[in-house]
């Protein structure tokens, strides 16, 4: 029967399968993790014997000993590779695992309605308070350089500054609706 399937006689080799299937599934279900893994490799073995029909070794006019042999490799090979494929997915990072950005992204909006809100407070402050809080806070400027730029005593600067300050964090804590409301114009804008 197997000279006549190596002529390429499907019908035979039809009948080598169904002689040899149930010997071969049961090996490959001792080697395999599962029934369907199982299943997989028996259809291997025999795609291999018709593949490579020509080299198969026949002991004792059997062909059972090379599919059996075969079965075992085919299972080996077929775990190997499972085995590489866990490997890598134990590489890749665990879901969950990334950072939750939402805390972050809360963050940066919260930021970004205080920077809103503190810029719309300070427009909001007379021109002299703005130019008192620019110099001092903002420019970093002393008590004595804002005095001479300003042309006033250095301990009316303190004062102004002090009350320009009050004013600015009274605004920034309990905002007038109209301070919240509103959106900035384009003068108002920080560009």
């Amino acid at each position: 029967m197997w000279a006549r399937v190596l002529d390429g006689d499907a019908a035979s080799f039809g009948a080598v399968y169904v002689r040899h299937r149930d010997r071969v599934f049961t090996h490959a279900q001792r080697l395999a993790r599962t029934s369907h893994d199982a299943e997989d490799i028996t259809a291997m073995v025999f795609l291999e014997a018709w593949r490579c029909r020509a080299k198969v070794r026949l002991v004792n006019d059997s062909l059972i000993g090379w599919l059996l042999v075969t079965t075992h490799n085919v299972a080996r090979n077929k775990l190997r590779a499972a085995l590489r494929y866990e490997r890598l997915l134990r590489k890749l990072p665990q879901p969950g695992t990334e950072p939750d950005h939402s805390d972050s992204v809360a963050e940066g909006v919260d930021r970004d309605r205080r920077a809103d809100l503190l810029l719309r407070a300070y427009r909001s402050l007379r021109r002299s308070d703005q130019e008192i809080i620019a110099l001092c806070t903002l420019e970093d400027l002393s008590t004595a350089e804002v005095s001479e730029l300003l042309g006033i005593p250095p301990c009316t600067v303190k004062s102004r500054l002090s009350r320009a300050t009050a004013r600015l964090s009274a605004l920034v804590r309990d905002p007038p609706a109209g301070l919240i409301a509103r959106p900035l114009t384009p003068e108002e804008g920080t560009s």
